[in-house]
């Protein structure tokens, strides 16, 4: 535990300045999204796409930077698994989107708070609520699928990354081809009722990640 809790504070202070930097901003949106009430479109929302979208591109980074400043050398000299210094750098990666789902999980009840109760239809996951929620319904089913979504697509990347690191030729076309092919097997296999879908993604980005610590513990070429 000490191994993975050193490399989660080491991956934490490496990107500290990516991280504050995004943390800010979408907490300066919501902020000014609230200061100017002339605004049509609540800046929550799109600080809400900017925090989705950041994820995976964040943990790719925290990879591709490791490999391009060959610290990685060290990193397999350790005498840790290599799926340790994975799961760091997911688990870091997750914080920030924790500490920024919070901002904008509240920013977005707030806002609603503000709209009339019959303009509003939201759906999570094919459950529909109309209408203004409670804090309660609206931060369980906006933070279940935040963690869901979180889950899937740092078990995407994290495959990602163990076949690309798995070969020595045309990683970045290897890359592409498992995330198209993982893509067509979510949605090819995803179900439409209740709780399933939410089940199902979790499993799948589940599925995704054990496939990449695997690939990268084994066949990782340094």
């Amino acid at each position: 535990m000490k191994p993975f809790f050193a490399l989660y504070v080491k991956e934490l202070k490496a990107n500290r300045a990516l991280f504050l930097f995004l943390l800010l901003l979408i907490t300066g949106m919501n902020v000014y999204g609230f200061m100017d009430n002339d605004l049509d479109f609540p800046l929550s929302i799109i600080a809400a796409f900017i925090l989705v979208l950041s994820l995976p591109f964040l943990l790719a980074h925290a990879f591709n930077i490791e490999w391009k400043s060959e610290t990685h050398y060290q990193m397999f000299a350790l005498p840790i698994p290599q799926y340790t210094m994975i799961l760091a750098k997911i688990a870091a990666v997750a914080s920030k989107g924790i500490v920024g789902g919070i901002i904008v999980i509240s920013c977005l009840y707030l806002w609603l708070m503000g709209t009339a109760a019959g303009d509003i239809r939201l759906s999570f996951f094919g459950r529909e609520m109309t209408g203004v929620p409670t804090f309660s319904d609206f931060t369980f089913w906006a933070g279940m699928t935040l963690v869901t979504y979180m889950v899937f697509i740092l078990g995407v990347v994290t495959g990602m990354v163990g076949v690309k690191f798995a070969v020595k030729r045309y990683r970045g076309l290897t890359a592409v081809a498992f995330f198209i092919l993982a893509m067509f097997v979510y949605g090819r296999l995803l179900p439409q009722d209740d709780w399933y879908p939410f089940v199902y993604t979790i499993l799948m980005g589940i599925i995704f990640m054990i496939l990449g610590l695997v690939m990268y513990e084994k066949r990782a070429e340094i």
